[in-house]
This record gives structure tokens, C-alpha cells and sequence, in this order.
């Protein structure tokens, strides 16, 4: 299953693609929050290892389209973004997460179609996993090589959908703004 880096790169890079504020402080902002919803599924570990609602529940109701829909539109809305296009820019990070275990994890799966189903599902190729890639050792070095892989993995397509993003608010050169009068800053001059 992929670490935390993998999920933050990867819902950061969907909230900078569908992000509506196109400037340099929504494109922040989306790379932060996307990074977030990114990670958010994974809380359901966090809080069985903490023995919050008993243990064995990983990659369950968290990691489903439902539950993607309802975080991702209760961010939209706290963020007082508004239109599909937020919505989307905050449902997607979070449904990019079970959507990523789905295709790599090792587990039993992850119960995308909760509360219809509490069946799990996995794509099932485990030779597909770069978990394989960097099994040889254990401890530190093992982790260390995983969030390297990731990183390889995933952060070109961050970097590449930054820099996409950043142009898209920049004006093109040699195209100015409307002309103001003489010393006026009320509006265009007139003639």
C-alpha cells in the first residue's frame, strides 16, 4: 500500500489541475488542501491503532467513493469554494487515495462501494507493486528506499502540473491589461 508521500503528491497534483483560483496563492492553497484530502482516507488507521473504534478496519468506509464525495464537498464548502469545479478539485484528492491502494496495495482491499457493499476490491497484480522493488532489506533503509521510489514516482507529475498551472495565470507576453487615462485610477480613459 502506498505511504502518505505517495497519496500527498498525488492529491496535491489533482487539486493544482482542477483548482478554480488561478493565482499563485490558490495554487498554494490547492497543493496544501489536496495534499491533506490526499492523505485524509488514512485517518481509519490512525484511529484503529489508537483503539478509537477497535482495530482491523484499515482501507474500509474511508476508502470509498461515498465517503470521498461527502469529505471532499464538506471541504469545498468550508474552504467557501463553490461550483463544480471546486468540488471536484476537493472530491478528487480524497478519492485518489483508495483509488491508489486499489492498484497497489497488499492488502485484502479497500471497500470502495461502502455502504452498498462492505466488499473489498484490489486489482490484484501484486508483481505491479514497487513494493517489490525495494523488499530485499528491512527497517529504515527499507522505508527510506520506499519514499525515495515515491517520490520518483510521483513528484514528476506534481512538478509538471505546477508548472502547467502557473502558466496558466500568467498573461501572455506582449498582452497588456486595459489602458488607463492620464493618472486615473477610476477606469479605462475615454475618449
Amino acid at each position: 500500500m502506498p505511504l502518505p508521500l505517495a497519496h500527498a503528491l498525488v492529491g496535491g497534483s489533482i487539486a493544482v489541475a482542477a483548482w478554480p483560483e488561478r493565482t499563485p496563492a490558490g495554487l498554494r492553497r490547492a497543493l496544501v488542501v489536496g495534499a491533506l484530502l490526499g492523505v485524509c482516507p488514512d485517518a481509519d488507521y490512525l484511529l484503529g491503532r489508537l483503539h478509537v473504534m477497535g482495530w482491523g478496519w484499515h482501507h474500509a468506509f474511508t476508502h470509498s467513493v461515498a465517503f470521498a464525495v461527502i469529505v471532499g464537498a464538506i471541504a469545498s464548502w468550508a474552504l467557501g469554494l463553490r461550483g463544480w469545479r471546486a468540488a471536484l478539485a476537493c472530491v478528487l484528492p480524497v478519492l485518489s487515495h483508495p483509488l491508489l491502494d486499489y492498484l497497489v496495495t497488499e492488502s485484502h482491499g479497500v471497500e470502495l462501494w461502502w455502504p452498498v457493499t462492505d466488499r473489498r476490491y484490489k486489482f490484484g497484480i501484486d508483481a505491479l507493486s514497487y513494493y517489490h522493488l525495494v523488499r530485499a532489506s528491512h527497517g529504515v533503509s527499507t522505508l527510506a528506499r520506499l519514499c525515495l521510489t515515491e517520490a520518483v514516482l510521483f513528484g514528476p507529475i506534481l512538478a509538471i502540473t505546477v508548472l502547467v498551472s502557473r502558466r496558466r495565470f500568467r498573461a501572455p507576453c506582449g498582452i497588456a491589461g486595459p489602458k488607463m487615462g492620464h493618472g486615473s485610477s477610476r477606469g479605462p480613459a475615454r475618449s
